[in-house]
């Protein structure tokens, strides 16, 4: 049989072949999306964590004979997730003490502040011996909760509850305040 009935169902199976192809595509496409949004949320993560630290030695740096005699003390911290952070008060209202009470005050606002932009934030603070100079490390961590690594963030060693939870995502900086 040859001649325009042999060639009816033709045209019929080429248009499922392509609707096929047309719905993997599509497929491939939304899966792609996705990931860009992964990602997209992932950097927007990492540039809060990045400002914060900013700030962090901002605070510090205008408060130079706090960070020296407070390093060991208001600037060694460990804030897990789900912590409350906690901004202590002066003991006068009015005048806080520029080496001791000031320094608990800054690193308590700026938690809170972490707490507040990073979704189950988690902090590490403490001193880093460079040289003669004593630096400061700061490692952040976050929760990413799409995330889709195998091995956990080598960042995050340095705050224990969440070193091993290939969830999370850390941002370690050592800084000379000053």
């Amino acid at each position: 049989m040859s001649g325009p009935r042999a060639q009816s169902g033709l045209s019929l199976i080429e248009v499922l072949v392509t609707m096929v192809i047309v719905a993997i595509s599509m497929l491939g496409l939304a899966g792609l999306q996705a990931r860009s949004m992964s990602m997209q949320l992932d950097s927007e993560s990492r540039r809060v964590a990045s400002g914060l630290v900013s700030q962090l030695r901002e605070r510090i740096s205008a408060n130079q004979q706090g960070y020296g005699q407070s390093l060991a003390t208001a600037y060694t911290v460990t804030l897990l997730p789900g912590a409350a952070a906690a901004i202590p008060s002066c003991a006068a209202p009015d005048a806080c003490d520029a080496a001791l009470e000031v320094p608990a005050r800054q690193v308590g606002m700026w938690l809170a502040e972490v707490r507040r932009q990073l979704p189950e934030a988690a902090v590490d603070l403490g001193p880093a011996i460079a040289g003669n100079a004593l630096a400061m490390t700061a490692t952040v961590g976050w929760l990413e909760p799409n995330a889709r690594a195998v091995a956990p963030d080598g960042a995050c060693a340095r705050i224990a509850a969440i070193a091993s939870d290939a969830r999370y995502r850390c941002l370690s900086v050592t800084f000379f305040p000053g």
